[in-house]
């Protein structure tokens, strides 16, 4: 059974943002060819492994460094407006992920509740 507990304590009032890196790293898993990293995160996934621990492995270090350099890079190459753009965007994006999780959260407001939340009135005029 697959644990979805979030990968990091920091994370448990926060489960947009838990969702997301689950998400992340299911994307770097699935993009990488590196054999031992796609176990190591699967494990994390599965809650059979602590991300914690697994941040200053090799195997995660090897996979996850040039990543990071790579989009240090190209972000130093983009003007400030289009920095600003791609910030945007990420806001919009945690936006609509939080917006989801308060959708999925929400109890359902059909049925039962409505009479009381639109009573009928005491006195009926209709006979």
């Amino acid at each position: 059974m697959v644990d979805v507990r979030p990968l990091l304590p920091s994370l448990e009032s926060d489960p947009a943002s838990a969702l997301h890196l689950r998400n992340a790293l299911r994307t770097l898993a699935t993009a990488t060819p590196d054999p031992e990293f796609k176990k190591l995160i699967g494990q994390v996934l599965d809650g059979r492994v602590n991300l914690r621990d697994v941040i200053d492995s090799t195997t995660f270090a090897t996979v996850v460094n040039p990543l990071v350099s790579g989009a240090v890079s190209e972000i130093s190459k983009l003007s400030d407006e289009e920095r600003e753009a791609l910030a945007a965007q990420g806001q919009t994006q945690i936006d609509e992920e939080y917006a989801a999780e308060v959708a999925r959260e929400s109890p359902d407001q059909s049925g039962d509740d409505d009479y009381f939340d639109n009573p009928p009135p005491i006195l009926r005029t209709d006979w």
